[in-house]
């Protein structure tokens, strides 16, 4: 079989099945890398005419690094995004200004000329900007450039963009920093590839990971999370009337919610040492004492319900001692901040993962334990060395 009849059975049973993706909401080790062509050329949209040299970036990568606008137009792509994404975003933003599945924010944002969408990836601290691009005059020419030779091809690559869209950029994630906080246009195809489809029909664009669909964006049963509402991750035991109604005070209350929880709390309550004991938030309400770890699940347990986007962390300071603590990061905002028993800074990093090194002011180590268990068991269970990661001062 020649190279063209090869491509026409190909092109034709890929772009079935580019329609009916489907895949697991976490990604193997394998698969934890994005990669491009460095051959990637604005000028075609990204199509790389020399796809011998591929670049490779570990998806914790994004950690280290800050996500910068790439300008008021955004930049164009031909990387590929199934309709099917945008069709369900419209969806789940039409009355709401964001909603939170699988602790990713996804958000429609404001002063644009065009619908721009935020995918904000906590996972590994991804935070880009993008919009949908109907087929144009000039991806149509770049198509033409690679397939007006085989007619059946074009029109089946025509066909693929016009049914789909293709990724305009908006804000991108600055990995290499060579000129201040300016984006390459390898950095917006990096960040374009990630959330592109995993096939890619067009030659000289690389395959994407498609995590919009593997974080079930456009899965009908997906969990959506709605901002003013109480969120059930799990029954209280006992109190839960009390708590809630305590809640509603915090909320009643003039200035910000966050502040207003932190100094209720620290007027009802009594710090003690750590005493190696975990209480559930409910116990620790009643009790009205408890140690910074108490402190800091019940800081977790009443924002995670508030729609917050928390994280409940184990330091590592290298002294001996292990320190629990709570990064969280506010409806809208970019920063995160840390709160337990001993304090409340807001706006510290835009990505938690440097918030270990900047509570310590130094390198540390650190964990995140899982909650149910820790509640469960009453005791937080360390993972071997190779679990802990390192967040560089």
């Amino acid at each position: 079989m020649d190279y063209n009849a090869y491509m026409k059975v190909f092109f034709r049973v890929a772009v079935v099945f580019l329609l009916f993706l489907s895949a697991s909401a976490v990604l193997t080790a394998e698969e934890a890398v994005v990669a491009v062509y460095s051959d990637a050329s604005s000028s075609r949209y990204g199509r790389a005419l020399n796809r011998s040299r591929v670049i490779t970036v570990p998806l914790d990568r994004f950690s280290e690094s800050e996500s910068v606008e790439t300008g008021v137009n955004g930049i164009a792509t031909a990387v590929m995004i199934d309709a099917s994404v945008k069709k369900a975003l419209d969806e789940l933003l039409s009355e709401r200004e964001y909603v939170i599945i699988e602790n990713s924010v996804f958000s429609r944002l404001q002063g644009y000329e065009t619908d721009v969408y935020g995918f904000s990836w906590d996972k590994y601290g991804f935070d880009i900007a993008f919009s949908f691009d109907e087929n144009s005059k000039g991806l149509t020419d770049e198509i033409e450039k690679v397939y007006g030779r085989d007619a059946y091809l074009f029109g089946e690559l025509l066909r693929s963009y016009d049914d789909n869209y293709a990724l305009r950029i908006f804000k991108a994630e600055d990995l290499y920093k060579n000129d201040g906080p300016v984006i390459s246009f390898r950095e917006v195809m990096i960040s374009a590839t990630v959330i592109g489809s995993t096939f890619q029909p067009l030659l000289g664009i690389h395959d994407g990971i498609g995590v919009l669909n593997e974080l079930g964006i456009a899965a009908a049963g997906a969990e959506i999370r709605e901002g003013g509402q109480f969120v059930e991750y799990r029954q209280f035991q006992s109190a839960g009337d009390r708590i809630y109604s305590f809640l509603h005070s915090v909320e009643e209350m003039e200035g910000d919610f966050v502040d207003n929880l932190y100094n209720s709390i620290g007027a009802i309550t009594h710090k003690h040492s750590e005493d190696n004991r975990i209480m559930l938030p409910e116990e620790f309400f009643d009790e009205r004492s408890g140690d910074n770890t108490d402190y800091a699940l019940f800081y977790y347990d009443m924002l995670k319900r508030k729609d917050y986007q928390v994280r409940f962390i184990v330091i590592d300071s290298g002294s001996g001692e292990l320190y629990s603590t709570v990064f969280f990061r506010e409806k809208g905002a970019d920063l995160w901040g840390v709160i337990d028993g001993n304090g409340l800074e807001r706006e510290k990093a835009s990505k938690w993962q440097r918030l270990p090194a900047l509570v310590f002011t130094a390198s540390v180590n650190y964990f995140e334990p899982d909650i149910e268990s820790m509640m469960s068991s009453g005791n937080i269970e360390l993972p071997p060395p190779s679990r802990w990661t390192n967040s560089p001062y």
